[in-house]
């Protein structure tokens, strides 16, 4: 994955809103295997950081486009 991952792709995977992640988000780092490691602030409230690591980070991994392989015409 090329692309860093935008604020609304992120939301969608911590279901949270786009507004908390612009609010929140820190430095980001794409990794050796393609995923991206997203920083968050300390002061990010609990409630919106249980899928977090206790280091306040995200391992993002787009997922996968569906290429209609296998779909019958």
């Amino acid at each position: 994955m090329d692309c860093e991952p935008t604020n609304s792709e992120i939301a969608l995977e911590l279901g949270i809103d786009e507004a908390e992640v612009e609010k929140y988000r820190g430095d980001t780092f794409l990794l050796g295997d393609g995923s991206w490691l997203i920083h968050f602030a300390y002061e990010m409230p609990k409630e919106l950081r249980h899928r977090l690591t206790k280091g306040y980070t995200l391992i993002y991994t787009k997922p996968l486009e569906s290429t209609g392989a296998g779909q019958n015409d």
